[in-house]
């Protein structure tokens, strides 16, 4: 496509027209502008990516700004550089320098948005499209896990303000085991509040500070995320109808011992979704537009070829449009579809032209408007108005009622507007803060419910500890009290302090009733709180009465003692801080616990599922006393390890928590995160065997998928598998082996051990007859590493292992030193000790014998390696300093050096001059001969 392609030029110049606006509407609350805010939907984004394909030009500067950032708005937190190289096909690798220039006169011409930190550090040119991407992908689990942790903080909140959920957030993220970036993220505070009002429906337009069509993609993508929907209806419900300031529902069971008890639901695995969304948006003076926005069908598509080849060829039409839609319409991303008419509710939403069972079957199901008579619509931040199938309303908010008959006059609150569709009436909605309940009577008669909030907060002292959800602690010395308000009618409160009678206490109206309780006992005490609403509402509301406790820890006051600091919890510290899964397994973790030294702590690990399944829970051994060092640590945490069925559990699980509980000096939680790769080996016991089977969910072709695998009895044999056969359950031969499968930059790969008998302990690798080449050399060299880096599973894996990566090492070696040399050695190990197998060594390193000082340091490695390379020299062996340092570390470890920039060009030199290898041999068994017979008579050869 030439570089002044008239596309191009338009969309560049629509683009900095569009972005200019944005700088001057933030001028004034200064807040900067992100190049994701560009306003373009899927298929203008997939034209610019499909129009960018010459070499970058700074004509089109800001289109690549666009494009990179849409690249880091599905960044998955690993590689960013390989999905944006694959997306552009003309990018080379040293244009990066390009984005992070235009990404600056982005934010000089526009007022952007500048990364900083620490990770802007590091990462300095993709820093910049991933700070622009405001909330990539990667993050929003994340960001939907957090808000559903905080949903009742939320729930407490008197009043909803970006400011403060955007503080609570970024207190909390900073608490929480997230990760640097994300935490990074929540610096933003405004930023992230706005985001939490859209998906609470509370933000309004007048405060906005993201471009509205932004906030919803951002909001419609947070729904998508595996687990976040879930966690954002629950976050949603505890923020509608709710106590506020208290616990839900009734007081725990006496007993637990963390008197609260909150579990995930069961998260179900998500088919395709492809139901419409009914919308209707502002126009201008009142007026409003009916709309429908319909998902993809592509993952329909997907299913068979006959259902992508049907949708691809056959109209449709929407229910309440007047045209056909051309063949393949639902397959090009989501679509908006204006409405003449309202929808028939006894009809599906979308239909086709022709008839296909699977499709039909779908669209009848899954494309349906709820029947009415009436259907209930939220105005949000950007003037769109969106369905509510719950029909219920809140206090406050505003809403635009369609309905097939006109509302009567005498509801108040409604006001009748323009809506451009057929066969209805339109009423705007906009509820009093206070909802009376002849309102609330009105409201039910039409099928809508007042979802009713009752605020509890501490009065008085306030309760220490108080965490929003009805927990507090007390002094024995004082007397709690509560303040309780309503914003509906309620005739009165029950309240019950532990299993005392009940007391009824009448309300006035709308005032704050205050509550005070007697000095309490130490001990543990619940408050039950129970709204008795109003007779005529009671007879109105759906819903069963607010029924909430408070939770209250009461102890005595404790004496203050000159010089002893008051702090006496315990004081758990990890290093690495922010560990991740495999870090914890492999104990790897520096876990040290201080605390008085009569206590003891305890250890209860969980594993869970990528959709928060519970896969694991068991405690760690013993107590164990306080204080606890690292050491203590692993060597507990070790004997738990051993176990083969938890190995299995965890390569299934996504997170840990380490539960450590001390008695009295409370609980600490811990969690480290293992976002499943892409592409994936998941190993599982079956059948009395034990099963591979890979996970691709990189979203690469198939045809680009290679696995193969490598036997532990034949390690460098390469046994191609099947893509097919790979996804399915495949059954590892004894006694195991290494699993190795990569789709274009995704890479995963398993070592998994099976036994079926005592036959099978041992392991003999048949390693294969390698050529005295460097090329050949250099292969074997690097296969050891993956043999020595993949995560392993199964019994007895890591003892076969090391038998393998030493038998490999034996073979590079003798192969570099000759068929002689090896013989020698071999029988020098097999009569060790022996002086005379030493000397015979010795008279192979080369045909004119050298005579070394054999006077070996007893140095770091380093300095041994420069006397050997000193030595090596002094006697003409190899006048190459580097060589010989690079001999002596290969014949100390063939692993140390396969990292090495130079290593196939030291292996070709290695082969022209093998004598100062069987030196450096010969030099590491005399120095371990030497250390094994100190105090008796030395080995007498003294030369190589």
């Amino acid at each position: 496509m030439n570089a002044l392609d008239p596309a191009l030029v338009q969309m560049q110049a629509r683009l900095e027209d569009h972005f200019q606006k944005l700088s001057d509407q933030r001028k004034n609350p200064g807040f900067p502008v992100f190049a994701l805010e560009h306003g373009l939907n899927e298929t203008e984004r997939d034209q610019i990516r499909s129009m960018l394909q010459p070499r970058p030009s700074s004509r089109f500067w800001l289109l690549w700004v666009i494009h990179a950032t849409e690249v880091g708005y599905s960044y998955a937190g690993d590689e960013y550089w390989s999905s944006f190289e694959t997306q552009s096909r003309a990018w080379e690798y040293h244009d990066r320098p390009k984005i992070k220039r235009w990404f600056r006169k982005f934010a000089n011409d526009y007022s952007g948005a500048n990364p900083s930190g620490p990770w802007a550090e590091h990462f300095s040119i993709i820093a910049w499209p991933i700070t622009h991407a405001i909330l990539p992908l990667y993050l929003q689990r994340q960001f939907a896990k957090l808000l559903y942790d905080l949903r009742y903080q939320l729930a407490s909140q008197a009043a909803l303000s970006a400011r403060s959920i955007g503080r609570l957030l970024a207190d909390w993220g900073s608490r929480a085991d997230s990760s640097k970036r994300f935490q990074a993220f929540l610096e933003q505070e405004d930023l992230i509040g706005q985001i939490v009002l859209a998906l609470l429906g509370e933000s309004s337009a007048k405060d906005a500070l993201i471009h509205p069509p932004t906030l919803e993609r951002i909001v419609t993508d947070l729904e998508k995320a595996r687990d976040a929907r879930e966690w954002l209806n629950d976050t949603r419900h505890s923020v509608s109808d709710r106590f506020k300031g208290i616990g839900h529902g009734s007081p725990p069971a006496e007993g637990h011992p963390d008197g609260i008890t909150l579990q995930n639901p069961r998260v179900k695995a998500l088919g395709p979704t492809i139901r419409p969304s009914l919308h209707l948006r502002h126009v201008e003076d009142g007026k409003w537009s009916a709309f429908l926005l319909v998902k993809s069908f592509r993952q329909i598509a997907a299913l068979n070829a006959d259902i992508s080849s049907f949708l691809s060829e056959t109209r449709c039409r929407l229910n309440g449009a007047p045209d056909f839609k051309p063949g393949g319409w639902l397959l090009s991303g989501d679509r908006i579809g204006a409405l003449r008419s309202w929808p028939d509710h006894t009809s599906p939403l979308v239909a086709f032209y022709t008839a296909n069972s699977v499709v039909n079957h779908l669209v009848e199901s899954e494309c349906r408007l709820h029947s009415g008579p009436i259907w209930l619509f939220r105005i949000g931040t950007d003037w769109i108005a969106r369905h509510i199938a719950r029909q219920i309303v809140r206090p406050g908010c505003n809403y635009i009622v369609v309905s097939e008959t006109p509302i009567p006059s005498e509801v108040n609150c409604f006001v009748h507007c323009n809506l451009d569709c057929e066969n209805v009436d339109a009423y705007r909605l906009e509820m009093p803060a206070n909802v009376s309940e002849t309102l609330t009577a009105q409201l039910a008669e039409m099928g809508l419910q007042v979802a009713r909030t009752i605020q509890v907060w501490p009065a008085g002292l306030p309760g220490r500890n108080w965490d929003g959800e009805g927990s507090s602690e007390w002094l024995t010395t004082e007397a709690p009290c509560f303040g309780i308000t309503a914003d509906h009618p309620v005739e009165s409160f029950a309240f019950r302090l532990d299993d005392n009678p009940e007391m009824l206490i009448p309300t006035n109206g709308d005032e704050t009733l205050f509550v005070r309780l007697p000095r309490l006992k130490a001990g543990i005490h619940h408050l039950t709180v129970n709204a008795r609403r109003t007779t005529g509402l009671e007879s109105i509301a759906e819903t069963p009465s607010a029924e909430g406790f408070v939770h209250l820890v009461v102890r005595d006051p404790e004496p203050w003692t000159p010089g002893v600091a008051s702090h006496s919890g315990l004081i758990v510290n990890t290093d690495p801080n922010h560990a991740d899964l495999d870090t914890f397994w492999q104990n790897r973790l520096n876990l040290r616990i201080n605390g008085p030294e009569s206590f003891a702590a305890s250890f209860c690990v969980t594993l869970q599922s990528a959709d928060g399944k519970e896969i694991l829970k068991e405690q760690i051994g013993n107590p164990m006393n306080l204080p606890i060092t690292p050491d203590a640590w692993r060597k507990s945490f070790r004997g738990f390890l051993n176990d083969e069925s938890r190995a299995w559990k965890y390569l299934e699980a996504a997170s840990c928590t380490l539960a450590i509980s001390a008695d009295t000096l409370g609980t600490c939680t811990l969690r480290f995160e293992h976002e499943p790769k892409p592409l994936r080996w998941i190993a599982r016991s079956r059948d009395g065997g034990i099963a591979v089977r890979l996970v691709d969910d990189s979203g690469q072709a198939e045809t680009n998928l290679k696995a193969c695998q490598y036997s532990m009895r034949r390690p460098f044999v390469r046994v191609p598998v099947a893509p097919q056969t790979a996804s399915s359950d495949v059954i590892v031969e004894p006694p195991g082996g290494l699993f190795i499968a990569i789709n274009g930059e995704h890479k995963d790969a398993v070592l998994v051990s099976a036994v079926s008998g005592l036959q099978d302990l041992m392991v003999t690798p048949e390693l294969p007859n390698l050529k005295r080449n460097a090329r050949s050399l250099y292969y074997c060299c690097r296969h050891l590493v993956t043999w020595r880096d993949t995560r392993s599973a199964g019994f007895l894996t890591e003892i076969r292992r090391e038998r393998i990566l030493d038998s490999a090492k034996d073979a590079i070696v003798a192969k570099l030193c000759g068929e002689r040399w090896h013989r020698a050695e071999r029988q020098y190990r097999e009569h060790q000790g022996l002086n005379s197998s030493l000397e015979s060594l010795a008279g192979l390193v080369e045909k004119k014998r050298r005579h070394f000082h054999l006077s070996i340091p007893n140095g770091s490695e380093s300095q041994t390696s420069d006397w050997f390379a000193n030595e090596a020299a002094r006697v003409h062996i190899c006048s190459n300093h580097l060589l010989s340092k690079f001999a002596f570390r290969l014949a100390r470890d063939p692993l140390s050096v396969v990292d090495d920039p130079n290593l196939q060009a030291l292996l070709e030199k290695l082969i022209d001059n093998p004598a100062v290898l069987r030196a450096a041999r010969f030099v590491i068994l005399w120095r371990a001969a030497t250390r094994s017979t100190a105090g008796q008579n030395p080995p007498r050869g003294n030369s190589s």
